[in-house]
C-alpha cells in the first residue's frame, strides 16, 4: 500500500484529501443534521460520501483522474451550496476547498471550475446582497483574497506538475537518445504479456545491434558515434506507429516492441526497419550503417525475460551468419 502511495502521487494526493474530508467534514455534517440545518448538513454527507466513494474507486481501478474530476466537481457544488444556505459563515469553507481542487485534477481544469463557482457565488451576492455576504465590502474582500488564493494555487499546482513530467521523462528515457529506458523496457514487457494473456493480442518484440560501431567511434569518434545513435532513434520512430516504441537496450542495442500485430506481418516490419537504417544513416565518410536483428513473437506461457532471451540468441545468429539481416525466433 505505502510502496503504490509512493509510486502513484495522484492517488496519494486524491487519498489525502478524502481523508482529511472524511476527518473534517464529517462531525460538521453530524452537527448540521443534529441542530435541523438539514440542507447543509446533508451537503457536507454528500461531499463525505464522495470522497470515500473517489477514493476507493481510484484504488481499485488506478484510474485518477475521473475520480479526481468527479470528487471536484462535488467540492465546488457543495462549497457554493453551502455558502448560500450558510452566508457569511459558509465562504470560510471556500479556501480549504479551493485548495483541494487543485490536488484533483489538472492545474487547468482547476481554475476553470474554481472561476465558475466564484462568479456564480459574485452572481449572488451582486443580485442578492444580503443572501451570503454582510457587506460590499466584504464581498469584494472575499473575491479578492480568493482570485489571489487561485492565482497562487495555479502557479504552484502548475509548476509542480512540470517537475513531476521532467522527473517521469528522465526517469524513463535514456537522455542521450530520447528512447525509453532498460527500466521501462521491462515495465512494458510485462504490460505486454498481460494484455496478450487478456485479450490474445499478438505482440512482437526486435532487437537490434548496429554493427560494427566500436569501428565508428574509433574511426570518426564518440560525438559522431552518439549523433548516429540519437539518428538510429529517430529513424526508427519514423518508420513505428504511434503504438509501437523503441527501447535502448544497452550501448549500441535497441530493442523495439511492435504492438498488436500478424505474425505474417512482423517479419517484413522488422525487415523493413532494417533497410530503413541501412539507407537513412550515413556516417561522415558516406559509409551506411547497418543494424543486425533478431526477432520473435510473444508465445503463450512466457515471461518477458525468456521472450528477450529467445530475440538476443536470434541476433546473436543474425550476427554469426554476416550481419545486416534478420533472424525470426
Amino acid at each position: 500500500m505505502l510502496a503504490r502511495l509512493k509510486s502513484d502521487f495522484h492517488l496519494a494526493m486524491l487519498t489525502l484529501v478524502g481523508a482529511i474530508i472524511v476527518l473534517c467534514v464529517t462531525p460538521y455534517g453530524v452537527y448540521r443534521l443534529y441542530t435541523g440545518s438539514y440542507i447543509v448538513g446533508v451537503a457536507d454527507m454528500l461531499m463525505v460520501l464522495s470522497a470515500v466513494f473517489a477514493t476507493r474507486m481510484a484504488w481499485r481501478t488506478g484510474d485518477t483522474v475521473n475520480p479526481g474530476l468527479f470528487l471536484a466537481l462535488v467540492f465546488c457544488a457543495g462549497a457554493f451550496l453551502v455558502c448560500v444556505k450558510l452566508g457569511s459563515d459558509g465562504v470560510f469553507w471556500v479556501y480549504p476547498f479551493l485548495v483541494f481542487v487543485f490536488f484533483l485534477v489538472s492545474p487547468i481544469r482547476a481554475f476553470l471550475l474554481l472561476l465558475l463557482m466564484l462568479s456564480g457565488l459574485f452572481l449572488i451576492g451582486s443580485v442578492l446582497p444580503d443572501l451570503i455576504f454582510a457587506s460590499t465590502f466584504q464581498m469584494m474582500a472575499f473575491f479578492v483574497t480568493t482570485t489571489i488564493t487561485s492565482i497562487f494555487s495555479f502557479i504552484f499546482a502548475y509548476r509542480a506538475q512540470v517537475q513531476r513530467q521532467e522527473l517521469e521523462r528522465l526517469a524513463t528515457t535514456d537522455s542521450l537518445t530520447g528512447a525509453l529506458n532498460r527500466r521501462t523496457l521491462n515495465d512494458q514487457l510485462a504490460v505486454a504479456i498481460d494484455e496478450f494473456a487478456k485479450t490474445g493480442k499478438q505482440c512482437g518484440l526486435i532487437l537490434l545491434d548496429l554493427d560494427h560501431f566500436k569501428q565508428v567511434n574509433d574511426k570518426h569518434g564518440h560525438k559522431v558515434g552518439d549523433k548516429t545513435l540519437t539518428e538510429l532513434v529517430q529513424v526508427l520512430q519514423s518508420m513505428m506507429r504511434l503504438k509501437d516504441q523503441v527501447f535502448r537496450f544497452g550501448g549500441e542495442e535497441f530493442v523495439v516492441l511492435i504492438a498488436n500485430i500478424a505474425p505474417a506481418n512482423f517479419e517484413r516490419f522488422a525487415e523493413k526497419l532494417r533497410a530503413g537504417v541501412e539507407r537513412k544513416i550515413v556516417l561522415p565518410d558516406g559509409v551506411h550503417i547497418t543494424t543486425s536483428i533478431g526477432a520473435t513473437m510473444l508465445q503463450a506461457n512466457e515471461d518477458w525475460e525468456a521472450w528477450l532471451h529467445r530475440a538476443d540468441m536470434a541476433l546473436y545468429q543474425a550476427k554469426h551468419q554476416g550481419r545486416n539481416q534478420v533472424v525470426m525466433a
